[in-house]
């Protein structure tokens, strides 16, 4: 008995201890691990913010091979949310992206359902350290409630490890993929793409008061010039296609004006302001931005899935005239993407009078 009494107050003597500790041990924790991938920041980027591609370097994604999984929304937007159901060693819960600061940082929320139930913020940030190179870290928070506060001294152990094997994952994954090269349809591609996400950055969140402001009768508005740059898109893309439909002509390559580069250059140069056509003027179509941005999508389908099933051979061998000069019909694509460029220039200009709405 008087080893039995012993143990019972060694036990309680062990539990008084560990609250006591308690007392004084945060109840936040916070746990980063961060790896240098040699590819540009907006390449990762690109990466990272969609949710589905965790399943090619999270550790948790792949300890189950065959866990379910589900989605609701779009990916790589603010409301997306992928759930999972797995064997016990991932349980089931469900990871919302709650913000995006498009280029720098995507925040997540994670709800654990099984084995316990938990809620914790994630999130992965983007740092350029040179032209190709960027610094990725990636975040996990949580809050522990007393006494169980203690375990917040052993998580940077417990996960760390895990976030670092998937960085390194990461790391592995886009130094694998091959370097866009310039001229390229995987080139027009991620210019087409880059164009856009620029564009939804500039306009996104912006009230309806902020889309309509005018910082002149003679300057178009926010939503003015969204609607021409959904309205354009389609027109250039149909003087493509149409020129496109004549023989080619590669003998003409040597009247081609300017380069690729040079093209990009000189339509997003502001400096030069041109009059657009009566059939492009805007005509006050929209009252918020994702209307614009659903409709540039819809509109953007049949550009990128034609870029896709031209033979790059054959856009080069088509010159053609165009408002640049003689040109060829990839050149006359980036044109178009181009001109999108420009216009989200334009929408920077009138955000930033002076006069442009707080909210």
């Amino acid at each position: 008995m008087k080893t039995l009494k012993k143990i019972i107050i060694a036990l309680v003597v062990l539990i008084a201890i560990a609250l006591i500790a308690a007392l004084f041990v945060p109840k936040d924790y916070t746990v980063t691990r961060e790896v240098t991938i040699n590819k540009p920041k907006g390449k990762v980027f690109n990466y990272i913010k969609y949710l589905k591609n965790q399943h090619n370097y999270s550790k948790w994604s792949q300890m189950d091979p065959n866990m379910e999984t589900s989605y609701t929304g779009t990916d790589g937007e603010v409301g997306f949310v992928s759930a999972w159901k797995g064997n016990k060693d991932v349980g089931s819960g469900e990871q919302e992206i709650i913000g995006i600061t498009e280029g720098e940082r995507i925040d997540t929320e994670l709800r654990f359902f099984e084995p316990m139930e938990g809620i914790s913020p994630a999130y992965m940030t983007t740092e350029a350290t040179s032209d190709n190179e960027t610094k990725v870290t990636w975040g996990f928070k949580g809050h522990i409630a007393y006494p169980m506060n203690l375990m917040c001294l052993v998580m940077d152990k417990q996960i760390g490890p895990d976030l670092q094997e998937g960085l390194d994952s990461l790391k592995v994954v886009l130094e694998a993929q091959p370097v866009v090269e310039a001229g390229s349809k995987d080139f027009l591609l991620n210019y087409f793409n880059q164009t856009k996400e620029n564009l939804k950055k500039s306009v996104t969140g912006l009230s309806e008061a902020q889309l309509k402001f005018k910082p002149a009768d003679s300057v178009w508005s926010v939503a003015q010039v969204l609607e021409h740059i959904v309205g354009a898109e389609p027109m250039i893309f149909g003087m493509t296609t149409q020129s496109m439909k004549a023989p080619e002509n590669p003998e003409m390559r040597d009247s081609i004006a300017l380069g690729d580069e040079e093209i990009i250059g000189a339509i997003t140069d502001r400096s030069q302001k041109a009059k657009a056509p009566d059939a492009l003027q805007p005509k006050e179509k929209y009252t918020d931005a994702k209307a614009a941005l659903a409709d540039l999508n819809e509109g953007r389908k049949p550009i990128l899935k034609y870029i896709d099933s031209v033979p790059l051979k054959s856009l080069r061998n088509h010159v053609i005239d165009f408002p640049t000069g003689k040109a060829d019909g990839y050149q006359s694509l980036l044109f178009n993407a181009a001109h999108t460029a420009r216009h989200t220039l334009q929408i920077e200009e009138v955000k930033a009078h002076s006069d442009f709405p707080e909210n």
